[in-house]
């Protein structure tokens, strides 16, 4: 509002000062005499300052008609003049408007026109990239993959637009399944722009797809460079990239190697259980049995699960009842209260047929409704060893129909479940695997099959506790 004011004042200024000095060269008496080959001419101050003012004009005039015939000239011969950036504006213009039609035409699901509109625009614009990325949406709504390519290819050829026509080609490589094609080129793309997540997260999912697991591991530190992570969630997907490397060097036969990387696994995190009992194999494999317990330990302490107790149970393949109990305690005196180590003392008990002991084990599970279907099973399997009718048996083992189930690697990302693997099956997504209970309705499935899985085996001292796969009709319990 201000500089408007100013603008005001300055030019009533100027109309003012330019009405004064005509006032005065027309008040102003005398002439001026020229004197032009010998001749004179006498001309007023009005006159005078008319002749200037029109001689003015002309030059400008005449100057202007010249620059305009140069700029014409230049024009003709193809030079950026000013008439070619009037012409090139004004075709611009006309090709940001087919632009804008293909765009409406696209949102509304008109493809044909979009595409159309879009063709038209080439003509006009100078740069074909704009373009070119409007219509991949259409070309890929009408499925036409080759002419998705063709443009994804052009893309590369322009700087501005290459890092976006590689990962367009890398996204159709994908879905094509050819990911050696699809890693070689986000190579390329990395060294394009190495700072990038999106592109570093790729490149390190195909390199896990193609089994590069030290490639995979450099990739993974260094995205946690351009954003940190937590520490707990860095150092899972460390020691599953180092477990990974470990059973390729084992693969190959270099055992020491495989125990070394192992090694490390464990200590960035205890907590990966594949890893763990993998270390156990490989520290029995040089004979270092304490190593081994050390490890499973190590790994009951982060996460209970029961599949260290089974592999710490074949540590000891011939030993009594009595002292495997014995050796057990340095398990069961670690997180007493948690149901997998309150689970595995009462098959222990069961083993040693303490059923007594093993009811107290889990008792407080059922009657704080923690238990699970195993904890029924064990409970049809107690009372089975202390001679109870078939009827409270079959009660137990009714109840573990409807029970929820027991932990189980179920991804974080989609809550699929599955065997423990580096990247979920389902989703995709890498690191993503944790043992947890299912956070939705159990569909009727049990732990049944699951009953004294690491204790029993074929011991002939056990109690003959036939619980595996029973068949219950619950309308007779």
């Amino acid at each position: 509002m201000i500089w408007v004011f100013i603008k005001a004042v300055f030019f009533f200024g100027i109309a003012i000062a330019l009405a004064f000095v005509f006032n005065f060269v027309k008040d102003t008496d005398g002439t001026v005499t020229i004197n032009v080959l010998n001749r004179e001419y006498q001309l007023s101050f009005i006159s005078i300052s008319a002749l200037i003012l029109v001689l003015l004009i002309t030059t400008i005039f005449i100057n202007t008609a010249v620059k305009f015939l140069l700029s014409l000239i230049g024009f003709l011969r193809g030079d950026d003049t000013a008439l070619n950036r009037f012409f090139e504006r004004r075709s611009e213009r006309k090709g940001q408007s087919f632009l804008l039609s293909a765009y409406t035409a696209s949102f509304e699901g008109d493809y044909e026109k979009a595409l159309l509109d879009i063709k038209r625009s080439k003509k006009y614009l100078k740069s074909r990239s704009l373009p070119n990325i409007l219509s991949l949406s259409s070309y890929e709504a009408k499925g036409n993959l080759l002419k998705q390519e063709e443009i994804f290819k052009e893309l590369i050829k322009d700087k501005t637009t290459r890092s976006m026509g590689l990962f367009g080609l890398i996204k159709m490589k994908l879905s094509e399944g050819n990911t050696s094609l699809a890693l070689k080129l986000t190579e390329r793309l990395i060294k394009l722009k190495p700072q990038n997540l999106s592109f570093n997260k790729t490149f390190l999912n195909l390199q896990i797809t193609e089994g590069d697991w030290e490639g995979a591991l450099t990739t993974y530190k260094k995205i946690n460079k351009i954003k940190k992570m937590d520490k707990e969630t860095y150092s899972k997907g460390e020691s599953i990239l180092l477990f990974q490397k470990a059973k390729e060097l084992r693969s190959e036969g270099k055992t020491l190697e495989a125990l070394k990387v192992s090694r490390q696994a464990l200590k960035r995190s205890a907590a990966l259980v594949p890893n763990s009992i993998f270390l156990s194999e490989l520290e029995l494999l040089e004979g270092q049995k304490k190593r081994a317990e050390a490890a499973l330990l190590s790994a009951w302490k982060a996460i209970p699960h029961p599949d260290i107790a089974k592999k710490f149970a074949e540590i000891e393949n011939n030993e009594s009842v009595d002292a495997r109990i014995e050796r057990f305690k340095k398990i069961l005196n670690v997180k007493k209260t948690d149901i997998e180590t309150k689970t595995l003392k009462a098959e222990l008990n069961i083993l040693s047929e303490n059923f007594p002991e093993a009811r107290r084990s889990i008792i407080d599970l059922i009657e704080t409704d923690k238990a699970n279907a195993k904890i029924y099973t064990l409970m049809a399997a107690i009372e089975k060893g202390v001679g109870s009718s078939d009827a409270v048996v079959k009660g137990w083992l009714a109840k573990a129909v409807t029970a929820r189930r027991s932990k189980t690697w179920i991804c974080s990302n989609c809550d699929s479940q599955s065997e423990w693997e580096p990247v979920c099956k389902k989703c995709g997504e890498f690191s993503t695997l944790d043992w947890k209970e299912e956070t939705y309705e159990n569909l009727g499935k049990n732990d049944q099959s699951e009953i004294l899985p690491l204790i029993i085996g074929e011991n002939t001292n056990s109690p003959d506790i036939p619980v595996d796969k029973v068949e219950i009709d619950v309308n007779k319990v």
